[in-house]
């Protein structure tokens, strides 16, 4: 108050009607949340000209703890969009006719999840609505909406102590227990906290004594958001079993892993998809503004990098005789040595004059620059990211871009850049007309960067939902304003690009994307109509366009996208003179062909150290058989009398042992210890070494065991401690809660012999829980491994059998440029080279006739035992 004049209104002690005290910055903090306007720096507060008399009103409402008039909201009224209404009413549908159930919104970002949450919660009629999140930052976007939509038309109050939330008016879980109290007939909350807190309770699994209070209420909603990121491990799963629920729902964009491990039935998911968008972009007839019309189109275009190294591809490599085909890789392409230089410096330098120069290609006009202003790169290795910037900043185009290195530390040249990934983007954006971020996994998911207009991927990234959620990187509205002719044009970003150099590897994930996100045709589901009219959609809103065989760029329609990558091995095929294995990928089909196939290819000659001879015995499949997938199928009856063997009474002298182990072992390193224990013990040295006499099983093969033995009962036994933990964590808190409020030491006594009880039921119920999952890991793991040996014979069998034939199919193989050289015409084609050969030249050459071959080739009647 130095240097300005004051007058006192009014004065009160700083003390609540309850008669605890508090101070100035918990009265402030209430004056932000009825949104009074803070001179900043200062502790001033403006209450504008004529309402000082509000000040000391919400001082006596503060003294009372009244938070009525708190969280008013925005006026803002809403309804539901057609898709919306129907992604609430599956969920509500499913809710009511399953207690205790979950369900999946499988909805692409932009969609409105968050207000379609809150909606479900409204019509659940949930009391206590639990929001959790992998990604705390998206907590504003949570607060956004129930302030626009939700706070002024409801009872519910937005609960939170996030650090996201600092600057905001949510109430404390203080607060609200005071409001509550107040109005416990119509208190209703809408809690958020971040996975991390949760998994960081003791309460939950972790170390720290926080939210006890979530475990403790019965939570009507629990809402995870982002539910594909941080979710389905040790940790996650002990903290979210904590959590008594009526009713949980996901929300996620690429839940790839939850729908191909079936954990959602097709009745338990809303789908949502890129192309659902597209189409109600293209689609809206309404008269209000269009809700997708901002949303830019994506286009994929592919290149094939491998034709840069194509020496490499035609020499193949042998190794210990062996002949194996040079594969394209990304990643190996942009490594780096030991002095942090690309290996293939050369072909990095000449890849980034071809993007500069060849038109088809993304940075080779003025034009095509201008609208990549702003470009992600994605690479495996820091190191290469190092290199490329540096190999970047002195190209002659691209060191007009600014480079940002958003990987480990930020260091390039030993320069150290200190502010965060994304401050650094943004910062560079604003600071220059043209910018390329190169990423290592950071930035590729939960960022907005509306300026970026394409994302170029560089490295072997295979995961769909990985893949797809750096694609959409790009997808993000952006409007800007351009002088044109001295006068301010709005601009709006129309199209989004996604460049990538493995057309093999972006086909199939573009597969996936089409198919792998409806349960219908995920993990290969589905008809192959049903299939492709997936991609047919997609294509529709996601062109991609990729070069043909003769290196045009053409706009693949769906049958491309589905045979391409053949078309890409094929013609590796071809250039290695019809050498390559890549021919015979589907050779392991000899173990159910019949014996008229068999018969021919013991008349072909086999391929050797490239010479053709002919084989000494003929091919015995014996009676191997695969499953659909193309696996062994063992005899179950093998394996279970094997693992008995193996097993015998030895488990059961590993329970006393179990039990003093854990009476023994400190609580910090228990279950390291117990492991250790039972690991050396001479049970499961019998075991193993038993293991060596009744299935082969080598050194190598045990210590493999034994380890994998070592990391299941560490991850069970870890589960079972973190359990026991939070029962003692809770039964303690119980006991200082009860303790706090009785002064009769009677009482006192009582409560801490039930203490004393509660701990010893729990150690008792821990130690029998170890027991019996000590014994279940080891069967099962032992089972396991009888299975792994007699699978690992049977595939050594199946392999030397698919060498033998293969070897015949490479001598066929090696005859057929022969023959296209002394028979070639214009017309001759790889489908009817037989056809312009003498049946005796072929037989002499091949060892069968025509007719066998095209036996092979397209299928026919044959006859086996009579039929």
């Amino acid at each position: 108050t130095i240097g300005v004049a004051t007058k006192t209104l009014w004065h009160h002690f700083a003390r609540f009607n309850s008669g605890q005290y508090f101070n100035d910055h918990d009265f402030h903090v209430y004056l932000e949340k009825h949104k009074i306007e803070r001179e900043p720096k200062t502790e001033w507060f403006n209450f504008g000209p004529g309402k000082e008399d509000k000040s000391e009103e919400l001082f006596m409402k503060f003294t009372f703890k009244k938070y009525d008039d708190t969280q008013k909201g925005i006026t803002s009224s809403y309804e539901l969009r057609a898709e919306q209404e129907k992604a609430v009413q599956m969920a509500y549908d499913y809710a009511k006719n399953n207690p205790g159930g979950e369900f999946l919104w499988n909805a692409k970002p932009r969609f409105g999840k968050t207000l379609s949450a809150y909606d479900l919660a409204r019509r659940l009629d949930a009391r206590t609505v639990l929001i959790v999140t992998n990604r705390p930052a998206i907590a504003n976007s949570w607060f956004d909406d129930f302030e626009k939509f939700i706070a002024w038309k409801t009872d519910y109050k937005f609960v939170s102590e996030s650090e996201s939330l600092k600057n905001r008016q949510p109430l404390s879980v203080s607060e609200f227990a005071d409001y509550s109290k107040d109005n416990p007939d119509t208190a209703r909350r809408l809690e958020f906290i971040s996975l991390q807190d949760l998994k960081g309770s003791v309460y939950h699994g972790g170390q720290h004594d926080k939210l006890h209070w979530v475990s403790k209420l019965n939570w009507d909603l629990l809402i995870i958001d982002e539910a594909h990121e941080g979710i389905d491990t040790l940790k996650t799963d002990i903290a979210f079993n904590q959590i008594k629920r009526k009713f949980t729902l996901h929300l996620s964009g690429t839940p790839f892993k939850a729908i191909a491990k079936g954990n959602f039935s097709e009745d338990q998911i809303f789908n949502w998809s890129y192309t659902d968008e597209q189409e109600a972009k293209n689609n809206w007839d309404k008269i209000e503004r269009n809700p997708y019309e901002e949303l830019p189109k994506l286009n994929m275009f592919t290149y094939q990098m491998s034709n840069m190294i194509m020496e490499e591809i035609n020499k193949g490599a042998k190794i210990d005789g062996k002949n194996y085909d040079y594969a394209f890789d990304l990643n190996e392409f942009f490594a780096t040595n030991d002095s942090g230089k690309f290996i293939y410096e050369d072909d990095v330098v000449s890849w980034l004059n071809t993007l500069t120069t060849n038109e088809k290609y993304p940075f080779s006009t003025d034009e095509l620059r201008n609208n990549l202003k702003h470009t992600f790169w994605i690479l495996n290795r820091v190191n290469s990211a190092k290199a490329l910037a540096t190999l970047l900043r002195k190209h002659p185009v691209f060191k007009e871009y600014e480079i940002v290195v958003a990987a480990g530390d930020g260091r390039v040249d030993d320069m150290i850049v200190n502010e965060k990934s994304l401050d650094r983007v943004k910062k560079a954006i604003k600071e220059n007309d043209k910018t390329i971020t190169l990423s290592v996994g950071q930035l590729t998911t939960g960022v907005t960067i509306p300026e970026w207009s394409a994302v170029m991927m560089l490295s072997n990234m295979e995961s769909p939902a990985l893949y797809m959620q750096a694609a959409f990187r790009a997808q993000n509205p952006h409007k800007w304003v351009e002088n044109i002719n001295g006068k301010e044009v709005l601009f709006q970003k129309e199209n989004a690009y996604v460049f990538d150099f493995s057309p093999e590897r972006t086909l199939i994930i573009f597969d996936n994307f089409a198919n792998d996100l409806n349960s219908l045709t995920a993990s290969g589901g589905g008809t192959s109509a049903e299939r492709e009219d997936n991609i047919k959609k997609l294509l529709n809103f996601f062109p991609v366009i990729g070069e043909d065989l003769d290196g045009v760029m053409k706009e693949l329609d769906y049958s491309d996208v589905l045979t391409i990558p053949k078309q890409i091995k094929a013609t590796e095929v071809v250039k290695r003179g019809f050498m390559s294995n890549l021919l015979f990928a589907n050779i392991s089909r000899v173990f159910a062909a019949p014996q008229v196939v068999l018969d021919t290819l013991n008349n072909l000659k086999k391929e050797d150290q490239g010479k053709l001879v002919e084989p000494k015995e003929g091919i015995d499949t014996k009676d191997i058989e695969l499953d659909s997938e193309g696996q062994i199928q063992l005899d179950n009856e093998i394996v279970i009398n094997k693992t008995d063997a193996i097993l015998g009474d030895k488990i059961f002298g590993i329970e006393d042992l179990v039990t003093g182990s854990i009476d023994s072992n400190d609580s910090s390193n228990l279950v390291k210890e117990t492991v250790r224990d039972i690991l050396n013990s001479d049970a499961i040295e019998e075991i193993l070494n038993e293991s060596k006499d009744i299935i082969g099983a080598t050194n190598l093969d045990v210590d493999s065991t034994k380890r994998k033995l070592k990391s299941d009962l560490e991850n069970e036994l870890e589960a079972s401690l973190r359990q026991k933990e939070i029962n003692e964590a809770n039964a303690k808190k119980d006991y200082e809660e009860k303790i706090s409020q009785i002064k009769e030491e009677d009482e006192k006594k009582n409560l801490e012999k039930n203490l004393s009880k509660a701990m010893d039921d729990i150690l008792e119920k821990f130690k029998e829980e170890v027991k019996e999952k000590t014994s279940r890991v080891i069967e099962n793991t032992t089972k396991e491994f009888v299975e792994n040996q007699e699978r690992k014979k049977a595939n050594k069998e199946k392999s030397q059998i698919e060498d033998d034939v293969r070897s015949r199919l490479r001598g066929f193989a090696r005859t057929i440029p022969s023959f296209i050289m002394a028979y070639g015409e214009k017309d001759l084609t790889l489908a009817n080279f037989d056809s312009y050969i003498p049946d005796h030249v072929f037989k002499e050459v091949t060892g069968i006739t025509i007719d066998q071959f095209k036996f092979l080739r397209d299928g026919g009647e044959y006859e086996e035992e009579g039929e």
